[in-house]
């Protein structure tokens, strides 16, 4: 099938199928959405336009945050002042980021390398979370998780989710200074903190046109101390005022969006979303995170060194 728009010809029943790669390992994985949309909008389906890529790679990654956001919300799992000021950052970070990419990175002779290296910082993180000193120094927090997903387990058969209030995200201080309790634990931060943050990471996924899940997720654990309980849902509110911000520049600025090659994607990513949901437990989580790395590692590769390795060797990636 040809897509004008996109300029290439692909099989419908293939963009389904790698979208539903994307939607399972997103969502079993937690990371790289976008970056393995990209991978297949560059290098398996051959899109040459730099910013019609970008975009298309957000609204894919739109599909988590849409349909995770409410039930966070119902869980009491999101931090809303924190995810607040994230999306406040993330506003004027995805204009930012959008504006600079659009207008520097618009050749995919410059986009590459620049994607290419981000890729090879995910492939790296995702080898450090599967080492051993990274599982042992999850485990109470696992611990923490574990309880609390308990709990709320044990109040949906009882029919008393009311009672999630008390166990849930509680805030005794909002302003600049914010203090909330979590499943009786007290945590405390700056506002300005997650705002710059929210710039930050905003400007770097808007102008790789990804979500920005592989950064936020480890500044919130490791810089804010949140428990990954409320990491998620915290990520994927502050994910979708930032991507939406995005989406919306870049076409403000003269991008296209191919929306019936994009359909038959996000047809994928609904089906391997839901999938990942039923079956990701019983998948070993490392190995699936070692696969990942590899595969990313090669992408990497290919988008930064490619053309010199093929100048050295003649040998193309």
């Amino acid at each position: 099938m040809h897509f004008s728009m996109a300029g290439v010809d692909a099989s419908p029943i293939a963009l389904i199928l790698w979208g539903i790669f994307v939607g399972y390992v997103f969502t079993s994985v937690g990371a790289a959405g976008g970056i393995l949309a990209g991978v297949g909008h560059m290098t398996i389906f051959g899109i040459k336009k730099a910013n019609m890529v970008k975009p298309m790679n957000q609204v894919l990654t739109l599909v988590s945050p849409i349909v995770g956001t409410p039930l966070y919300l119902r869980e009491k799992r999101i931090v809303v002042p924190t995810a607040i000021a994230l999306g406040l950052g993330g506003i004027i970070g995805a204009l930012l980021g959008s504006y600079l990419s659009h207008s520097y990175l618009k050749d995919m002779s410059t986009f590459k390398p620049y994607f290419g290296f981000f890729t090879l910082l995910i492939a790296f993180r995702l080898f450090y979370e599967c080492s051993q000193k990274f599982i042992d120094g999850q485990k109470k927090v696992k611990q923490a998780n574990k309880a609390f997903a308990e709990k709320v387990k044990e109040l949906k058969a009882a029919g008393r989710m009311n009672e999630i209030k008390e166990i849930g995200v509680n805030f005794q201080q909002v302003g600049i200074q914010n203090t909330f309790t979590f499943a009786g634990q007290e945590f405390k931060y700056n506002a300005l903190t997650p705002f710059f943050a929210g710039i930050i990471v905003a400007i770097i996924s808007a102008s790789l046109g990804v979500g920005g899940g592989f950064l936020l997720v480890p500044f919130m654990t490791s810089v804010m101390g949140f428990p990954m309980y409320i990491v998620a849902g915290t990520s994927v509110l502050s994910i979708l005022v930032s991507s939406m911000t995005s989406i919306a520049n870049y076409l403000t600025l003269g991008s296209k969006i191919d929306f019936s090659f994009l359909g038959f994607e996000l047809i994928g990513v609904a089906i391997g979303t839901v999938v990942a949901a039923h079956l990701s437990k019983y998948v070993n989580a490392r190995k699936m995170k070692y696969f990942l790395a590899f595969i990313l590692l090669y992408c990497g590769v290919k988008y930064m060194f490619g053309p010199i390795i093929k100048a050295a060797t003649g040998i193309a990636m």
